[in-house]
């Protein structure tokens, strides 16, 4: 499987030559906002999400036709009943299974008034378990682009979010955090060591992930620098590899 998230294939792409564990350092110009899939729609933020919270599908990175993630097949039983059923044997980070209830959760979350991710789920009437591998997503009219849409929901566990109030979204209007704001449980092929917001991101290879992992990066450190200048100098210098 393809690696799948664009920001940092170039961690791949830089490593992939080496045959031991490399740690990948990496700088731009501002931080993520949030630790939260559901709540600030940000380039930066969704990229790095992206390599934690998978979502059921996502662009093939040569072909950009939509293939599975999350989901393994898809079938459009009615022009407005689209029938997902997801992959067995997925792991959040904590250990506990992805299942059709988190699924139902994750879109329902990213529909709440607190999201920033409505656009995504636009169109989408009710989303319904059929079994613990299978859900329903009914919409308002028929949606040609729901696949399309459906490749920047990513999956958060309903176990988790309810263990840590975290079950609506952070509303991005006000200074209140959740647990989901500065923690993260996702499946995807790293994991969440630590987040100093404005100072450093640091994430670690999940050996649990489902998928082949391609390349030697076992770590990820993003700095945020504000002054060019600084980004470059570090770059020069070998202390970041990629600005």
């Amino acid at each position: 499987m393809k690696f799948r998230f664009t920001l940092l294939a170039a961690a791949l792409a830089l490593a992939a030559t080496g045959l031991q564990a490399k740690t990948f350092k990496w700088t731009s110009s501002s931080d993520i906002p949030t630790w939260d899939i559901h709540s600030q729609n940000n380039a930066l933020a969704n990229g790095i999400h992206a390599a934690v919270y998978e979502s059921l599908v996502y662009y093939n990175s040569r072909t950009f036709k939509v293939e599975p993630v999350l989901a393994t097949a898809w079938k459009q039983v009615t022009p407005t009943q689209l029938r997902i059923t997801l992959r067995r044997g997925v792991k959040f980070h904590d250990g506990s299974a992805f299942t059709a209830d988190d699924a139902v959760f994750s879109l329902q979350r990213a529909m709440a008034k607190t999201s920033n991710f409505g656009v995504y789920a636009q169109g989408i009437d009710k989303v319904v378990k059929v079994d613990d591998s299978t859900v329903d997503i009914f919409t308002k009219d028929p949606n040609p682009v729901l696949l399309n849409q459906l490749t920047e929901l990513r999956m958060m566990s309903k176990a988790w979010a309810e263990k840590n109030k975290s079950v609506e979204p952070k509303d991005i209007k006000t200074k209140d955090e959740n647990f989901a704001h500065r923690n993260a449980n996702g499946t995807g092929p790293f994991m969440l060591k630590e987040w100093q917001p404005d100072q450093k991101l640091v994430m670690t290879r999940n050996a649990g992930w489902w998928g082949k992992t391609e390349g030697n990066v076992t770590e990820v450190v993003y700095t945020p620098v504000k002054a060019t200048a600084t980004r470059m100098a570090a770059l020069l210098s070998g202390e970041v590899d990629f600005v």
